[in-house]
């Protein structure tokens, strides 16, 4: 008999977090049955977005928070008929600093990450993807969304 696993599932918007929730529901069946949704406000977008549209980086971050939570709120309405127990979590920093974080601070088993297909390599090579793969503890699965 499996384990039961809890996912730790990084988004970046609506398509992605549906997409990611699909590929774990089709892959692990019944084997997952808790899932913790994270969504990360980068700080250095959150200050590029501020200088370029003339507003304070708090405006920013709480138009960023509410646009997340209104996502995340959407995924669990969507999944909320389904065997899967899922939680959620909106963090503001360093993408991959968080996600390792939060992975640990929810003792996840895995962590879930979407990739786009045409530019899997190059994010490989040089963003958060990479660093959360080399920071982590435990198993970071990558799925085309």
């Amino acid at each position: 008999m499996p384990i039961i696993k809890k996912a730790l599932v990084a988004i970046s918007d609506f398509e992605s977090g549906t997409n990611l929730i699909k590929q774990i529901i089709d892959f692990f069946d019944d084997w997952v049955t808790e899932i913790h949704i994270i969504n990360v406000i980068d700080s250095e977008t959150v200050q590029h977005l501020s200088n370029f549209r003339g507003e304070t980086i708090e405006e920013v971050e709480n138009k960023s928070k509410t646009e997340s939570e209104n996502i995340l709120k959407n995924l669990i309405s969507i999944y909320s008929d389904s065997h899967l127990y899922i939680t959620y979590s909106i963090e503001t920093g360093i993408i991959s600093e968080s996600i390792i974080k939060t992975s640990l601070k929810e003792e996840v088993d895995f962590i879930t990450m979407g990739t786009k297909r045409e530019r899997i390599a190059k994010r490989l090579l040089k963003n958060h993807i990479r660093y959360v793969i080399e920071l982590a503890s435990i198993p970071v699965l990558l799925y085309p969304v």
